[in-house]
């Protein structure tokens, strides 16, 4: 039971003793076995009773004295520090007798046993704003209103998928418990050619979630009535969860350098994080974290999926189109856009009434600041079935989501001598264009299995259709355009990379280039080929090799250059967490129109970890957890750390261990203490100063 502070009854007010006969309100029971279970939130941790807004919920209130005849009694629900109705911050509660079937506001009083009242809330699944609650009674003796009295103020209401008043409502029971009750997940890493997936601890049940949620609500410049707005809630999270202008949670470091702090790699759940950013109160100005999103929207009981995106373009200039520059002698240069490896978002599920119809579901959320979006770094929501359609002229965000997965890449070189063409001053002569390069593939978790679900339909029509060409011809209107179909030049030479997808971390990277001269006359053929470490969003950690190769070809023949980059030469700048990018431009000396451009990744495999647990645990007995991994590099590991996690598991635990030798074994025993029933996954981590990123997993049962 929840009782007033320092043992005083709530809500009778300070100054003079109250007298015998005064009403009071001495204790409340918030029935949570009983209500948890008929809202689905009985995995909520922590004191408070978590509620659905549109489903009643009961409490047993402990009174000073019985009511008397003459007296009745009303309640209001309060948020803040003036509740106000206007502001949706007061909600009175009536007596009513709902109907079957109807979204109301008021209270049911089923039992008045002398001191003791059970009363029955019922809030709006449409109106109710989510947050925490305070509960106040108000008896009356006639006209005469008695003082307002403090229930509880130990109540969270939150969104409800399984009320068809509430804009979040899903209808299907396997995708509510995927996208609304299940607290462990999957992401996508690695290249469109070659990817992997770590399994995610979401962890929203549990308590600091819950305290990061009702502190991120309170933060910024939402409003009270804006509660209320699945749209808005999720609008407001996708701001505060970076902290570019509002004090979030993450500082986002795309500088390769995590000295300060701990890089991306080193995570493998949502939980540690928000339970620091609860403990200081501040942004994590030492831990830095990308494309990671956090459990809270699932915590406010708004269906949420992660996702991933490979080759997704990030369009600093608006016009749907990726330009990356060359130098006069074909070296490449920074540029403003990027194309990055990978890139993870949420899709959240909603309706969209002040949108036309048919956008509604799956709604594109993204967090991690790239753009700033009515001033603010945030993104979205905006519907996914709008994205496909090319119709990105509704809220919110619609050019920049729409060039993630759809943007045309074009290459550039620098001429030797700027050109006026029509009164302008050209720099830059088109070299090439790809406008099948981005987003090719996007992927999330299946509905209850730990399979990858590809959903690239959902946002993009395959490429070279028409129903593809028709959304991009929608979407043009709606930005400022500059793409225009290169004139096509017959080959005299054609150049065939075979850039490897992947290397195991620890081995050099080797590769031919084949140039077939495919014209009558020998051809003098030349090609640049840099190599840079890059981190999984574009960024240049450093170029890490620069070699210019070139031959003559006779009429007919076929030349092969060999590529070789030594693992010496990238493994500092990669440490197996980054990739390597080779960028490749060549041509046909003296011929301005022979020329090719090409950027490939690499991706760097690194060992997995064996993690061995028992056949079966149960609640709150102590089992034992051993990790282990073979070092895979001809070089001694220092700065070791294995990290565990699990939701409903144990929190964090960080465990150091001492250097590891070329080739051996690194093993460690950890003691955990199961807190939930089910099927749980135990997440094992491991980094040192030079290799990060290691990550294991096994499935635990728990009695």
């Amino acid at each position: 039971m929840a009782r007033g502070r320092r043992g005083r009854p709530r809500g009778t007010g300070r100054g003079r003793s109250p007298s015998k006969d005064a009403l009071a309100v001495k204790s409340v029971d918030l029935l949570k076995s009983d209500n948890t279970v008929q809202h689905y939130t009985s995995d909520y941790e922590g004191s408070e009773l978590v509620v659905r807004r549109g489903q009643p919920f009961k409490l047993l209130i402990t009174l000073s004295r019985a009511l008397k005849k003459e007296e009745e009694v009303e309640f209001e629900l309060r948020m803040g520090g003036r509740p106000m109705v206007a502001h949706g911050s007061l909600i009175p509660l009536k007596v009513i007798d709902p109907k079957p079937d109807e979204d109301v506001v008021g209270f049911k009083l089923l039992a008045n046993a002398g001191d003791i009242l059970t009363v029955e809330i019922y809030t709006s699944a449409e109106n109710t704003g989510v947050g925490k609650w305070l509960l106040a009674l108000r008896a009356m003796e006639g006209r005469k209103k008695l003082p307002r009295m403090t229930v509880t103020d130990d109540i969270i209401i939150v969104f409800n998928p399984w009320s068809k008043f509430d804009p979040v409502y899903m209808e299907n029971e396997a995708w509510r418990d995927e996208y609304v009750l299940n607290e462990e997940g999957l992401q996508f890493y690695g290249t469109s050619r070659r990817h992997g997936k770590m399994e995610w601890v979401f962890g929203q049940f549990e308590a600091h979630c819950m305290k990061a949620a009702m502190k991120l609500l309170l933060m910024g410049s939402l409003r009270y009535k804006d509660h209320k707005e699945p749209v808005m809630v999720a609008r407001h999270m996708s701001a505060l969860v970076n902290s570019n202008d509002d004090n979030g949670v993450l500082v986002g470091n795309w500088s390769g350098d995590y000295s300060g702090g701990r890089s991306p790699s080193f995570w493998h759940g949502s939980t540690a994080i928000l339970k620091q950013f609860v403990k200081t109160g501040k942004i994590l100005s030492k831990n830095f974290l990308e494309c990671v999103y956090f459990p809270v929207l699932r915590c406010l009981g708004i269906p949420t999926r992660s996702l991933t995106t490979f080759d997704s373009a990030h369009d600093t200039g608006g016009n749907l189109t990726i330009d990356k520059h060359y130098n006069e002698t074909g070296k490449p240069l920074e540029n403003d856009d990027s194309i990055w490896n990978f890139h993870v978002w949420n899709d959240v599920w909603m309706a969209r009434p002040m949108l036309p119809e048919g956008n509604g579901g799956w709604q594109a959320l993204d967090a991690t600041p790239q753009e700033t979006s009515d001033g603010k770094f945030q993104c979205g929501p905006m519907p996914v079935s709008a994205i496909k359609e090319g119709d990105i002229n509704f809220d919110y965000d619609g050019p920049f989501i729409y060039a993630e997965v759809n943007a045309v890449e074009k290459h550039w070189r620098k001429l030797k001598k700027p050109q006026v063409v029509d009164g302008k001053m050209i720099e830059y002569s088109e070299i090439g264009a790809n406008t099948t390069k981005v987003g090719k593939l996007i992927l999330t978790k299946a509905v209850n299995s730990w399979a990858e679900e590809d959903i690239t339909h959902s946002y993009k029509y395959p490429e070279g259709t028409k129903e593809e060409a028709l959304s991009f011809k929608n979407a043009r209107k709606h930005v400022k355009f500059t793409y225009v179909p290169k004139k096509e030049v017959k080959n005299l030479v054609l150049f065939k990379p075979d850039v490897p997808a992947s290397v195991t971390f620890g081995k050099d990277i080797t590769f031919p280039i084949k140039v077939e001269n495919v014209s009558k006359s020998s051809q003098n053929v030349f090609i640049s080929v840099v190599a840079k470490s890059v981190q999984y969003n574009g960024s240049i950690v450093k170029e890490i090799l620069d070699v210019d190769l070139s031959d003559d070809i006779a009429a007919g023949k076929t030349h092969t250059f060999n590529v070789s980059l030594p693992f010496n030469t990238y493994k500092d700048s990669t440490r197996g967490e980054n990739d390597v990018k080779f960028f490749m431009l060549g041509g046909v000396t003296g011929n301005e129109d022979q020329v090719f451009s090409e950027q490939d990744l690499v991706d760097l495999e690194k060992p997995d970890i064996t993690v061995k647990v028992p056949a079966s645990a149960q609640v709150g007995k102590q089992i034992n957890v051993k990790a282990s991994f073979t070092n895979p590099l001809s070089i001694s590991l220092t700065g070791c750390m294995f990290t565990f996690e699990g939701a409903g598991i144990r929190d964090e635990t960080i465990v150091e261990v001492s250097d590891v030798k070329p080739k051996a074994v690194s093993s460690v025993d950890v003691k955990i203490t199961p807190r939930v029933v089910g099927t749980r996954k135990v997440i094992v981590g491991f980094s040192s100063k030079q290799l990060e990123g290691l990550r294991g997993n096994a499935e635990l049962k728990v009695a």
